[in-house]
């Protein structure tokens, strides 16, 4: 009698033999890996208004955890003012590498949990204030019905940081998929996992995986590293969305979409991919876009720019009509996320007057002329001016009195350096006594064109 197996079953087997993403607990005694999706500044700005309170009753939920990246990122962050992470992950294989990963660091504040997000929900835990769900829903049988187990334990006011696969970028890998279909029948998951490397190490040049990827190193990455060939490659489930898809998504379970966001290095997933300004130089075609609802607008960078593999977003109950792209509320007190470096204001008023061009060591930059005011106000966005602080220093201190309507001058002048250097993150928002912890990995820098 054969018996058949169900597919949630067979993606339990996958993970429980190859645990993803590999990582070597050891590792974490010389880096920490910090996923920027749950990045609590961001989550803060994007999800919460940047108001809210992250304190030892904030509570957090990793759902499909996999070897730990959220998990020891957000128990990192947690850990000094004592909040609590939940990991929730069936395969033990998996959560094994998690809690060795968490022990090497010393982190205590972990719940471990082995069950799968259908069996979670159906046990009714208390709610939680954020839940990361990373790279798992797109793996269900019915990711809509996972969706809506996450939000059945979401706070009234809570809010998830999601990742899915992006259908217009991930074209390479569907394609893979077809083509390989037909030669994995009868071949357990090994012999597929053979079969596999033996196609990767002869790719034609032409190949669109080789495209997708930037070239024969991301091929010699994934010969490498056997649990990403096989969930990147062989995984038995998976969907994928295009921008109007996440939105459909997001709906189907009670929630909008707050913001998307950027997903480790993943080149074209930024937030500012989806900004048609960053994506159309033409005036007139700029406008013309611009005239589209928000998601149709997303929706025409995807396409356009053909080359997002993935999705990274927040999702929340209310919609907020992703007003976090705005001048923040005038009690909140702009900051940067984003350092400057030591020089940084000294170079911008030395460069007065020439056109500079302003780096965050990852790819991300942009070029401006400004005079020694922009430095002096620069200078004052320190998390503790308000941005009505700002707007009276800029109004009284720096801008020349003359008999027209100075505050209004003030604020859209405010308004247009906030969304300059809020483009790449650069710039947060948080209470003047809330949450304001910096970028570690980015330092912004000035040279001259």
């Amino acid at each position: 009698m054969m018996v058949k197996i169900s597919m949630s079953q067979k993606v339990r087997e996958l993970y429980e033999q190859f645990p993803y993403p590999l990582r070597d607990p050891q590792q974490e005694k010389d880096r920490l890996l910090m996923p920027p999706l749950d990045t609590l500044s961001r989550v803060n700005h994007y999800c919460f208004g940047a108001s809210r309170d992250i304190t030892a009753d904030f509570r957090t939920l990793v759902a499909g955890g996999g070897t730990g990246d959220s998990l020891i990122w957000l128990a990192e962050q947690l850990r000094e003012v004592g909040g609590q992470v939940t990991y929730l992950e069936p395969s033990a294989a998996s959560t094994k590498v998690a809690r060795a990963r968490a022990e090497a660091r010393g982190l205590t504040n972990i719940t471990y949990v082995n069950a799968t997000i259908d069996a979670f929900a159906k046990s009714s835990p208390d709610g939680f204030d954020y839940i990361n769900c990373a790279g798992v829903l797109h793996h269900l049988e019915n990711p809509e019905e996972g969706l809506r187990d996450l939000a059945s334990v979401l706070k009234p006011d809570g809010a998830m940081g999601v990742m899915v696969y992006g259908e217009h970028g991930r074209l390479a890998v569907t394609e893979w998929r077809k083509m390989i279909e037909p030669l994995l029948v009868g071949k357990d998951l090994v012999e597929q996992l053979a079969m596999t490397r033996k196609l990767l190490t002869n790719l034609p040049e032409d190949n669109m995986l080789l495209k997708m990827g930037g070239g024969p190193g991301f091929i010699k990455g994934l010969l490498e590293n056997d649990p990403e060939i096989v969930d990147l490659l062989l995984h038995p489930v998976e969907c994928a969305y295009d921008v109007h898809g996440v939105y459909d998504f997001a709906a189907s379970a009670g929630l909008h979409v707050a913001a998307f966001t950027g997903f480790f290095g993943f080149g074209g997933t930024g937030k500012a991919h989806y900004n048609i300004e960053n994506m159309v130089r033409d005036a007139g075609l700029v406008r013309e876009v611009s005239a589209m609802p928000l998601r149709d607008q997303q929706a025409f960078c995807e396409r356009f720019s053909g080359a997002m593999p993935l999705h990274a977003f927040y999702l929340t109950r209310n919609d907020t009509g992703q007003t976090s792209e705005m001048l923040p509320d005038g009690e909140l007190a702009p900051y940067f996320f984003v350092p400057p470096n030591e020089t940084f204001f000294d170079d911008l008023i030395a460069l007065a007057g020439q056109p500079v061009l302003i780096e965050d060591g990852s790819g991300n930059a942009v070029d401006l002329t400004g005079g020694p005011d922009l430095a002096r106000l620069l200078a004052i966005f320190d998390g503790k001016n308000t941005v009505a602080d700002l707007v009276r220093v800029l109004r009284d201190e720096i801008l020349d009195k003359q008999p027209i309507d100075m505050n209004s001058i003030a604020i859209n002048t405010l308004g247009a350096v906030w969304a300059l250097f809020h483009k790449f993150d650069w710039m947060l928002a948080a209470r003047s006594d809330g949450w304001q912890k910096p970028d570690t990995q980015r330092v912004l820098t000035v040279r001259k064109v």
